[in-house]
């Protein structure tokens, strides 16, 4: 099903998927509460986990007959198997609620006031520096006793994931793509964990699935705290993106979405739905609507090959005397919907749309950078969603010269 908009870019939504619950599992030897979880090692500081790549740790809180039985204890994998950092912990005689989470830190808060077991990540706000970043995920495992082997906890992901990858279906421009950006997204939020487990599984690294399954239950929720906007920008060494209609990675390590191919560029974000930027009647600032920073160069090809020659000329970006370019952002007016597990794939496309809107305009209401551009936006490996489409009408250039 598509949803036709018209802004300043043609912005084409397909969401697709990968496994966005993670499965760890608690065993019992005898009366002891033991910790048995396959895990994969990390490979970066802001790691994206699934079930090939497991944390190297995660917490544990639990009540039992109304009263807090364990408070935050690290079970930590060493010597292939997993240890309680605080020491043995045993089956009591009344069941057991488990929740747990990983990357919680401080913003992780536990209390049983009353007899009710109460989670939540108060106040958590995702880091601005991407590659600092978490993987926020949390499980819940209620009514377990020692009779029960293994207890398995379930985790999923708090978060939304959000890539960028780039495509130019036009032979007479050439682009490099430096940098891209989300803006004004909400930064604060108090995550609230369900009361009932976290049981169902869903991994799907084929892109077939569209929805989470109908058994599926105990999903958090989030509570987000208005007025904290924050940009969040991905830079990164110049990607040349050549006329050829082939998708280009940006934040990726490659186009292929697997669980290992994440860099430091891999933005997790908080789910949200947010209103774009009114370019009509808002100056472009930091308070007033969502939308995209593309940094970019962007050149004519005069012999239609999509490659940049030697004597074609800049469209966009800024050129010194030396002949020496630089890079200038694009503002794209963008509305977000961000659900919590779900992965969004924006391939920015050029030659098949208009432009975005120079940030420097000082005109209220200005007009397009007279550059073909369209986004085409992809959910994976947090789950596949219908496709959305946001247009607006600059053609591609055409045959011709400088």
């Amino acid at each position: 099903m598509k949803k036709k908009y018209y802004l300043a870019l043609g912005l084409l939504a397909t969401l697709a998927s990968c496994s966005q619950d993670e499965v760890m599992e608690v065993n019992r030897s005898g009366d002891e509460i033991t910790f048995d979880v396959v895990a994969n090692k990390a490979t970066r500081a802001a790691d994206v986990f699934c079930n090939q790549n497991m944390p190297e740790s995660f917490t544990v809180s639990a009540i039992s007959g109304n009263q807090s039985y364990i408070k935050g204890d690290v079970i930590k994998y060493e010597n292939d198997s997993w240890v309680n950092q605080n020491g043995t912990r045993y089956w009591p005689e009344a069941k057991v609620d488990f929740y747990a989470h990983v990357n919680g830190g401080t913003a992780y808060k536990w209390d049983c006031t009353g007899g009710t077991a109460s989670a939540k990540f108060v106040d958590f706000s995702p880091a601005t520096a991407l590659a600092s970043q978490v993987d926020l995920l949390y499980a819940v495992k209620t009514e377990q006793s020692k009779t029960q082997t293994p207890v398995t906890l379930n985790f999923r992901h708090a978060l939304s994931q959000i890539v960028f990858q780039a495509r130019n279906d036009s032979k007479n421009l050439y682009v490099e793509i430096s940098g891209v950006s989300v803006n004004n997204a909400e930064s604060k939020g108090t995550f609230t964990f369900p009361s009932v487990s976290t049981d169902e599984n869903v991994e799907d690294h084929t892109g077939t699935t569209t929805d989470y399954p109908e058994t599926a239950k105990g999903w958090g929720t989030w509570q987000l705290a208005s007025g904290n906007p924050a940009s969040y920008e991905a830079a990164f060494t110049a990607v040349a993106v050549k006329g050829d209609k082939q998708v280009y990675p940006l934040t990726t390590k490659s186009t292929t979405e697997t669980p290992d191919n994440f860099t430091d560029n891999t933005m997790l974000l908080l789910p949200q739905s947010t209103t774009a930027w009114n370019n009509k009647t808002d100056a472009l600032d930091d308070t007033k609507g969502s939308y995209l920073m593309v940094n970019c160069l962007i050149y004519n090809v005069e012999d239609g090959s999509g490659v940049k020659g030697e004597d074609d000329v800049l469209l966009w970006g800024e050129q010194g005397e030396d002949g020496t370019c630089t890079p200038k952002p694009l503002a794209i007016p963008a509305d977000f919907a961000w659900e919590q597990g779900k992965k969004y794939i924006y391939t920015i496309v050029f030659g098949n749309g208009n432009g975005g809107y120079d940030p420097e305009d000082p005109d209220p209401n200005p007009d397009p950078v007279l550059v073909p551009i369209s986004f085409e936006v992809e959910v994976d490996d947090f789950l596949q969603q219908p496709s959305q489409e946001i247009e607006s009408g600059i053609e591609d250039p055409g045959d011709g010269g400088n």
